[in-house]
């Protein structure tokens, strides 16, 4: 059996490099802006731990995030904007070494390509309405819908974990418009039902890490797009160790998935969609 600590630090040499070229673009960054504090640090490893779980697991980065850094005093108008532009990079990185590390094939014609450009697709469609009715509904009462649908997706992963169901093209439009619908208005939940829903539908646990970092990236790009658009700016401030920090850890998310069995990831992904269906109820209630 392989050990993935031990895995981890034999990364090929372009992940390695990645790793090297983030580091040094974070220090010329700060040092150009002559802005430097100990505050950085911790939101870089916040970042990075956040961002490891999402590219591992396919969700967790926005959910946990966001909470953590309202608490630190960050606003709202801040945060959004700013994590959509770091999902989007991150992403789309996530992507490249996911297809790289053979976690997934994104080749031309092939059956993930395929599947991941049907969810980008429906995913741009999602976030667009989205944002077009987020004034119509309570968001409470969305938030509260989602997480239940969260919390039965991760059952029913556990619960037949060694089944696939049938694929079908409309479950995966259907699929990416919910999860895109309620990330434009709520701000979170878009890997839960993403990665969760592909399994259930008979996707391979990796393919469905992988296809969701793609397919996510194409949802913050419009969602970054469209504040843009409204006229909200970036906090550079804020955005810098933010960035860092997410795209630190996309070379070693993507070992991790490539060293854990399907049926443990599997697993793993059902507690921790459960969890976070769960996280989303409580927030609501409470």
């Amino acid at each position: 059996m392989k050990v993935p600590s031990l895995h981890i630090l034999k990364m090929t040499r372009n992940k390695w490099i990645w790793v090297v070229l983030i580091l040094l673009a974070f220090v010329a960054m700060r040092t150009w802006q002559d802005a430097w504090a100990w505050t950085d640090l911790g939101i870089v490893a916040l970042c990075f731990a956040c961002e490891l779980m999402d590219s591992s697991l396919g969700m967790g980065y926005g959910t946990t995030l966001i909470p953590i850094l309202l608490a630190m005093g960050y606003q709202p108008l801040e945060l959004v904007p700013t994590i959509l532009f770091s999902e989007l990079l991150s992403g789309f990185s996530a992507s490249y070494f996911h297809h790289h590390s053979g976690n997934v094939d994104f080749s031309v014609r092939t059956r993930e390509s395929r599947i991941a450009m049907l969810l980008a697709l429906g995913s741009v469609v999602g976030v667009v309405i989205g944002v077009n009715l987020a004034i119509e509904m309570p968001a409470h009462i969305l938030k509260l819908i989602i997480g239940i649908i969260i919390t039965t997706a991760g059952i029913i992963i556990w619960i037949f974990h060694q089944r696939t169901f049938a694929y079908r093209t409309w479950k995966f439009f259907g699929l990416a418009m919910v999860a895109s619908f309620n990330k434009a208005m709520s701000g979170g939940g878009y890997g839960p039902l993403m990665t969760s829903g592909q399994i259930l539908s008979g996707v391979g646990s990796r393919a469905s890490v992988a296809i969701t970092s793609f397919a996510e990236g194409f949802t913050c790009l419009v969602g970054v797009i469209l504040f843009l658009g409204k006229g909200q700016q970036f906090q550079m401030n804020l955005m810098v160790p933010v960035l860092t920090g997410a795209l630190l850890s996309v070379p070693f998310s993507t070992e991790i998935v490539k060293v854990t069995h399907e049926r443990l990831l599997r697993r793993i992904i059902a507690v921790l969609t459960v969890v976070m269906g769960l996280f989303t109820i409580l927030k609501v209630l409470f």
